[in-house]
């Protein structure tokens, strides 16, 4: 079934009439939105220090005075099994790592725990709530639109905080890219081995831009980064994601964003409810702008037709 949602998706999704960005506006863009996550070991103390691991993240959405980001959720665990072998189980950071909420142009930084994340076991997503509220404070993190349409040989656009020559420090700087998309995984075969990365692009990325966005050149957001290569991947004990690389031609992969929608559906979270930490963390998509996506929801799972219709806009 995902290999016919997204030819399906790719062929007939209706095009947007919005026009596209300059390179500036995207990057103001990308800049407002993304996040840099970082894991500290005794945080807020005198033996303070980032473990070198994290990664970054995108804010999209906001509710009241909550944020709610979306990220990998290779990032924000100590392991994470859906790499692993069997007989694997997840593991959260021991209490002496703190996970930690920033940008570039934020004006303070925010611990986060356990309880503000929700992952997906079999889905490499991850959520994190992250209440202004409790802070008593005013920031400058801005959400980012959704988007849906990709097909090959169209432009994206990246962004994150990666572990490179220069950025080897506590607070990474944060590094843009561009590229194309370079095909689609659609079959059976390819996204059982890829672990549900359907869309492979050019876009620059390296080990610390996990968990950033990847748009189009209207601003939307299309995908999550968290693959890079083009032979195998394996997991090291921080988490970070590798392949091994043979003829060091290297592309990278990302998780659609539709893909979140439907495990929200499809998995019992009990994040839908009035009194979760993440009621309502979902953005609400244009029925006109994904109304291909819309019925193919209503017909794979028409027990969550009331549910589905709530996720959707009309004019």
């Amino acid at each position: 079934m995902k290999k016919i949602l997204h030819a399906f998706l790719l062929v007939f999704a209706i095009p947007s009439s919005l026009s596209a960005l300059d390179s500036f506006d995207i990057y103001q863009a990308l800049e407002k939105s993304t996040v840099r996550i970082t894991i500290w070991e005794n945080y807020d103390s005198d033996r303070d220090k980032s473990a070198f691991f994290g990664g970054s993240g995108i804010v999209f959405n906001r509710v009241g005075d909550k944020y709610f980001i979306l990220t990998n959720a290779h990032v924000v665990l100590e392991k994470y099994c859906l790499f692993y072998e069997e007989e694997c189980e997840d593991l959260w950071h021991d209490e002496k790592k703190t996970i930690v909420i920033d940008s570039v142009l934020s004006n303070y930084e925010y611990p986060v725990n356990n309880n503000d994340i929700v992952f997906w076991a079999d889905l490499d997503l991850a959520v994190i709530a992250l209440d202004l509220s409790l802070f008593e404070t005013e920031d400058t993190f801005k959400t980012i639109p959704i988007g849906g349409i990709w097909h090959p040989l169209m432009k994206v656009y990246g962004a994150g905080f990666p572990i490179v020559l220069g950025n080897n420090k506590d607070y990474r700087d944060i590094f843009y890219c561009s590229g194309e998309i370079n095909s689609a995984i659609l079959d059976e075969e390819g996204l059982s081995e890829l672990l549900n990365y359907s869309m492979v692009h050019s876009c620059g990325i390296s080990g610390g831009m996990s968990g950033g966005p990847l748009i189009d050149n209207k601003g939307h957001l299309l995908g999550i980064n968290g693959l890079i290569g083009d032979a195998q991947f394996s997991q090291n004990e921080s988490g970070d994601i590798n392949s091994v690389d043979f003829d060091n031609l290297k592309y990278a992969y990302s998780i659609h964003i539709y893909d979140l929608y439907e495990a929200v559906i499809s998995h019992e979270t009990g994040n839908f409810k009035p009194n979760s930490e993440f009621y309502k963390f979902i953005p609400r998509l244009s029925f006109r702008e994904h109304e291909t996506f819309f019925y193919y929801l209503k017909e794979k799972y028409p027990r969550e037709e009331r549910f589905i219709d709530k996720l959707f806009v009309r004019p």
